[in-house]
């Protein structure tokens, strides 16, 4: 019988840059330089899904805590939105101007902040897909995001 990591190998050729545990969904998330998300099996490691729609590297993903969505940010500026129910694309985010790093949502609030090369962190509103605020001031890349209910709501590193 194949263990966990050995199914995780055999299903996986590149290298990975980012994962996430989906535990209301009882998985787990990778991205990586093949530009695709993929959701595995928690208790078996078996691959579930394969999400392609990135045209570069998967540098980023988190899942909203109140809604079935994971996002997705990448080397090629894109901010994805996926319906895990319907494992399909259903909003993009534009605006930043390099790769983009890193994503964080709000626990609280329909607030979505990513942050990337292009030394700016973006806080969008998650609903209308506007950026309502853009964080610069930085000199080189925001390479992670951090957000939470209580003050300070956002940490920028």
């Amino acid at each position: 019988m194949m263990n966990v990591m050995d199914a995780y190998i055999a299903n996986n050729r590149s290298n990975i840059l980012v994962i996430m545990w989906l535990l209301g969904r009882l998985m787990w998330a990778t991205g990586s330089g093949d530009r695709t998300i993929k959701l595995w099996e928690l208790s078996t490691g078996r691959l579930k899904l394969t999400l392609t729609g990135h045209i570069s590297s998967v540098r980023g993903l988190a899942v909203s805590p109140r809604q079935p969505y994971l996002f997705s940010v990448g080397e090629d500026k894109q901010v994805k939105c996926w319906d895990l129910e319907q494992n399909k694309v259903v909003r993009h985010y534009h605006g930043h101007l390099s790769g983009v790093y890193a994503v964080s949502i709000h626990p609280t609030i329909d607030i979505l902040v990513t942050g990337g090369r292009d030394a700016t962190a973006r806080v969008w509103d998650m609903r209308t897909k506007a950026c309502v605020h853009t964080l610069g001031g930085h000199t080189n890349t925001v390479a992670d995001l951090f957000t939470q209910a209580p003050d300070p709501q956002l940490l920028v590193v």
